[in-house]
């Protein structure tokens, strides 16, 4: 009785302990973006734990970090479709450890509401997950925001403003779309559903004080009908 008792016992703490080994999972962001995690079970549902990547057409790294009880934790490192480093931002000191200098040809433009001197100091916006990865979210946004003109025509433009606040929130999204030199519609984006992550930012500097900004992303609209920023 004894030895069953303990056999019982075994095997009750033995069934526990693998529950909570880690799954791996595999899933599509976008039509060229992967990413692949781990994961356990928690009150049943999945909670990322463990490893994260996500990858640019199967191969180049785009994303590299680690998740705990479904948060990001310790240093992230993200990089551009051809590999390139762009920013390295440690999560448990909500802290940027690097961020690339844009290029001359970058499809990203910033603005502050000041007139501008040549004394004036003045650092753009940020988003915590680079000018890539952190901007995932954003490339399925049109899906939201219903017919579009000759959109299925091809050869259609996007620009993507968001304005975020001094605190570094995102205050409001809209998407000028034109399409074969018509006129741009402007629509207006609901970002309810957006993560919480999501809409977080570094938000701008004005000689050192902390101030709202426009982020313009100029994008194409691919044949998958996402937005393309890479």
């Amino acid at each position: 009785m004894k030895k069953l008792l303990l056999f019982i016992a075994i095997t009750f703490y033995w069934s526990r302990g693998s529950a909570q080994q880690p799954a791996e999972h595999k899933d599509k962001l976008t039509a060229d973006i992967t990413e692949q995690f781990q994961y356990t079970i928690e009150s049943t549902k999945p909670v990322k734990n463990g490893f994260y990547k996500a990858f640019y057409k199967k191969k180049t790294l785009i994303a590299d970090g680690t998740y705990k009880n479904d948060k990001k934790t310790g240093v992230w490192h993200f990089f551009s479709a051809e590999g390139d480093v762009l920013e390295d931002f440690d999560y448990d000191s909500n802290k940027l450890l690097y961020e690339a200098p844009e290029q001359k040809d970058s499809r990203f433009k910033y603005a502050v509401d000041y007139n501008l001197t040549d004394s004036d100091i003045v650092i753009q916006p940020i988003k915590p997950g680079g000018r890539l990865f952190g901007y995932i979210p954003y490339l399925n946004i049109l899906k939201q925001v219903g017919d579009i003109p000759n959109l299925a025509d091809g050869n259609c433009y996007v620009v993507l403003k968001l304005l975020v606040s001094p605190l570094g929130r995102l205050a409001d999204c809209n998407a000028s779309i034109e399409c074969g030199g018509s006129t741009p519609v402007v629509k207006n984006i609901n970002t309810d559903q957006l993560a919480d992550d999501d809409k977080t930012f570094i938000p701008a500097t004005y000689n050192k004080k902390k101030v709202a900004s426009q982020i313009e992303v100029y994008c194409l609209i691919n044949r998958f009908g996402e937005l393309d920023i890479y």
